[in-house]
């Protein structure tokens, strides 16, 4: 599961993606996509590592994909296009600040103009190859289904809606997933502001953006680029004292990956023990069985069954998988069970 990020120059999009990441170069050919995972902040982590004193902790993760900026209009090139569709999300970052010392490529753009200007492009992207597949008459290979759900397509993109704005039965899905279009995907929108401007909360277009985020259900991220490499220098404590001052308690960068974790709609589950503490990455709505081959193919080829407890029970009953036993919380699952986040598992195997 991967998110793209994209913007235009000088939006904050590569700082944003360096820091998440921690790739500072841009590898290969002018015009390549960049690659990275970042990892997710998780509280229930650190309480982990308090009671297991691990030697080693693993948090999760998500994959990020830096993709070239986009010209002040935000156009989109059928090749860019095309590259964005190999993305399971979209982060659009979009510049509020006024910094003087990083001058526009042309005049000014409101962050609202911009990232309604992006999209507009993936729509058009998306209404023309609605188009084209609709007016080929003679296809006698489409089912009723994707006949249906392209038509509505349709409909979306001409009243300038995104096709992830549309209400998709579990039916609708595979059709989507096989057109593989661009503005079907969800979207994470992330607005790079200045100081002031964070603190204020006040910036031009602010309002509009609001509602144009969630009238297509997309949500939104506000975080000062500059203030986030300060921040990345900065040891825990330091950074704690920092973000209150500016009435947080998570940086923007802690906050943009989370919001990119629930936007895949991943969860985590642990696996806990003196020698790791470990956050494992899957979608919601994963299996027991599946889940477990995300640690080793042999524990789902060899599955038994699962023992489960999940964190916040866990923690109520003072972080001890003793006691757990001993009152039977630590519950006894099997291979359809359907793993929630924050689940505490061991798997029984056999192979």
């Amino acid at each position: 599961m991967k998110i793209g990020i994209i913007g235009p120059s000088l939006s904050g999009k590569t700082i944003l993606f360096q820091l998440l990441t921690g790739v500072s170069s841009r590898i290969g050919s002018k015009g390549s996509v960049l690659q990275g995972a970042a990892r997710v902040p998780d509280d229930r982590i650190e309480e982990l590592v308090k009671i297991f004193k691990p030697k080693k902790t693993t948090y999760a993760t998500v994959e990020c994909a830096d993709f070239p900026s986009l010209g002040s209009g935000c156009e989109l090139t059928g090749e860019t296009a095309s590259r964005l569709k190999a993305c399971d999300a979209l982060a659009v970052v979009v510049r509020a600040h006024a910094d003087q010392s990083v001058p526009w490529p042309k005049s000014p753009v409101a962050p609202d103009v911009a990232f309604s200007d992006f999209l507009h492009e993936m729509i058009l992207s998306d209404l023309c190859q609605v188009e084209t597949i609709l007016a080929r008459n003679k296809d006698k290979k489409r089912t009723a289904d994707e006949e249906r759900v392209l038509k509505r397509c349709h409909e979306l993109l001409e009243e300038t809606k995104p096709i992830f704005a549309g209400s998709w039965g579990a039916d609708d899905e595979p059709v989507l997933k096989n057109y593989a279009f661009l503005s079907s995907r969800p979207v994470l929108v992330a607005i790079n502001l200045d100081e002031e401007q964070l603190q204020s909360l006040a910036y031009e277009g602010r309002a509009s953006l609001q509602a144009l985020s969630e009238e297509n259900g997309y949500p939104l991220v506000e975080f000062c680029g500059s203030l986030e490499v300060e921040i990345n220098q900065m040891n825990r404590q330091e950074q704690a004292v920092f973000l209150a001052e500016y009435g947080l308690t998570q940086s923007g960068i802690a906050r943009f990956a989370s919001a990119a974790y629930r936007l895949l709609d991943l969860i985590s589950f642990f696996t806990v023990g003196e020698d790791e503490v470990r956050a494992w990455t899957i979608a919601s709505g994963t299996s027991a069985k599946k889940a477990a081959g995300k640690i080793h193919s042999d524990i789902e080829r060899g599955f038994i069954r699962a023992e489960v407890i999940n964190y916040v029970d866990f923690l109520a009953l003072g972080g001890s998988l003793k006691i757990a036993r001993e009152q039977g919380k630590l519950r006894l699952e099997g291979k359809e069970y359907l793993v929630k986040d924050g689940d505490i598992i061991n798997f029984r195997f056999n192979v």
